[in-house]
């Protein structure tokens, strides 16, 4: 213990026994000019990279020189419905969509598309999705298809290009069984959906039915006819839901000014259509299948209007 503290004494010692003048003074470190013109250029000719350099450039330019080319040797491209670069050589491919061009109206196609230059895909959103016209099972595994379980009835949150409201039950069978929730479809989710469309700017599709005609006392029925209609029916929680929907559609156009088109469906037939629909093909196909005998209602002098699915579904996207 009196070694440690006679080592320990003798420390202060000899730190006073160095003369400070042996201490080094301090001295900042220089600051670093900045580089200039010659050594740059040394250092671009240095081990031959300006070389490099101009052989990067001659590549770059060669690709986007000859790319155009290589793209017309190429495999032909799977036809787009929305053409890049078009004029219109006769009128009456305007008035047939499939009349003998494949550019669906627009005209043949002409002139060389400059390279990634065309229109941005429209988001659009179908409510609906598991009706039979708005049946979207087959696009299960399309990269560009997602799927959105939601009632609209509810108010949603998107950013969409487009709006095509289908949501709501068809057939009388499925829409008699809840009537309250069948008008409230078609008054809050129209209401919700047309919000939608007013604050993001998107372009709004009802689809009406022929029911707001009620109980028509003209054949065919124009659209300036308003019908014969029974406001407190078993079928009014559909027909004056429809009817309140084309209401809320105009008074959103004429207020809002947002673009609206509005549909009036009869009857569709077609795939993927359910045997229990309730309505006449469905039901003579249903007992076609059984090998039952057909049942005709009432006199069978009544009409019907029928147009298949994907005519509907063409026209709704045309329209």
């Amino acid at each position: 213990m009196k070694q440690l503290h006679k080592q320990s004494s003798a420390n202060p010692k000899r730190d006073e026994e160095i003369p400070s003048t042996q201490l080094s003074p301090y001295s900042p470190k220089t600051l670093k000019h900045p580089r200039s013109l010659p050594r740059s250029i040394n250092y671009l000719f240095r081990e031959q990279r300006l070389l490099f350099i101009l052989v990067g450039i001659l590549i770059g330019s060669t690709f986007f020189i000859l790319q155009p080319s290589l793209s017309r040797l190429g495999p032909a491209q799977p036809h787009s419905s929305i053409p890049r670069s078009f004029s219109v050589t006769d009128r009456e491919e305007l008035s047939r969509p499939y009349g003998g061009s494949e550019n669906y109206g627009v005209g043949k196609v002409t002139g060389r598309v400059p390279v990634g230059i065309g229109r941005r895909r429209l988001r659009i959103v179908v409510t609906g999705g598991a009706g039979f016209v708005e049946n979207v099972m087959h696009h299960f595994g399309n990269p560009r298809f997602e799927l959105i379980r939601h009632d609209v009835v509810e108010p949603i949150l998107l950013e969409v290009d487009q709006i095509y409201h289908l949501a709501c039950p068809a057939s009388p069978v499925h829409y008699k069984y809840n009537p309250v929730k069948t008008i409230k479809t078609n008054v809050m989710g129209t209401l919700n959906m047309l919000g939608l469309a007013k604050r993001i700017g998107a372009r709004f599709l009802l689809t009406s039915t022929s029911e707001v005609y009620g109980d028509p006392l003209e054949h065919p029925q124009k659209e300036t006819y308003w019908g014969n209609v029974n406001p407190i029916g078993v079928r009014s929680c559909y027909d004056e839901g429809k009817r309140t929907a084309e209401t809320l559609t105009m008074d959103y156009h004429r207020g809002a000014g947002v673009e609206v088109r509005i549909a009036r469906i009869f009857n569709t037939y077609g795939p993927r259509m359910c045997l229990d629909d309730g309505r006449v093909v469905s039901n003579f196909v249903a007992q076609a299948i059984r090998k039952q005998p057909l049942t005709v209602y009432g006199d069978g002098k009544q009409t019907r209007s029928f147009q298949y699915v994907s005519d509907l579904v063409l026209s709704n996207k045309l329209s």
